[in-house]
């Protein structure tokens, strides 16, 4: 299921609802694993998983599928025995090891980022430094013209006004920026060559897919 999902999730940031309900039946596995989970560990980790992604859903910093995907996954796979310190995934802490895992190598991959973008936000107030550098890369406007599932944080208007906002919405269309960018650049109110900041659409459901094989290899590293 990740592995499908994850692909798609990269190749397209979307996943047609109809193939969580071909996955849901995997729900099913919970039923089995029952008698050997830590009711009140697996309740503490399965709701807890899901009113984070729901909040984040809520607030769109996340897509439905990343939803779906965590709660199939939270049911399908409410215990694993991975090889190294298993004890609290085979409780019933799964979901919440996966999600620990996939938040890990977002912010990692975030803080390689901050490291190469950090010294171009000189002249920036400190909370949008950090933000930008953590979040954002430099990018030229025809390289994003060219680009897909990048969304500008260099806003420009009709009258090519520029400001700058710190972050995107999962609801918006990265196609609709560049059309728009590209008509200021026919219009000439907008240079091909100026360098503007941009923002990556993150495939959740592939950080979540990588969050889930390192858990089958390391639980929860604490006694």
């Amino acid at each position: 299921m990740l592995v499908h999902t994850a692909i798609l999730d990269v190749k397209y940031r979307e996943v047609d609802p109809k193939i969580w309900l071909i996955y849901s039946p995997l729900s099913i596995f919970l039923y089995f694993n029952l008698d050997s989970l830590n009711l009140f560990i697996y309740l503490y980790s399965f709701f807890a998983v899901l009113a984070v992604f729901l909040g984040f859903y809520v607030v769109s910093f996340m897509g439905g599928a990343d939803l779906f995907a965590i709660l199939i996954l939270s049911l399908a796979n409410a215990k694993v025995s991975p090889l190294f310190f298993g004890h609290f995934s085979e409780l019933g802490m799964e979901p919440l090891i996966v999600v620990l895992y996939s938040s890990v190598l977002i912010v990692l991959a975030g803080i390689t980022n901050f490291f190469s973008n950090f010294k171009y936000t000189k002249g920036m107030p400190l909370t949008t430094r950090l933000t930008i550098s953590f979040t954002a890369k430099r990018m030229r406007v025809d390289q994003f013209l060219k680009s897909k599932f990048l969304f500008p944080l260099t806003e420009i208007d009709d009258e090519g006004k520029e400001s700058l906002r710190l972050g995107f919405s999962v609801e918006e269309d990265d196609s609709v920026w560049r059309e728009k960018y590209s008509k200021l650049v026919t219009e000439g109110k907008l240079e091909p060559s100026k360098i503007i900041w941009v923002a990556w659409g993150v495939p959740v459901l592939a950080f979540i897919l990588l969050g889930y094989l390192i858990s089958l290899v390391v639980g929860l590293p604490i006694s």
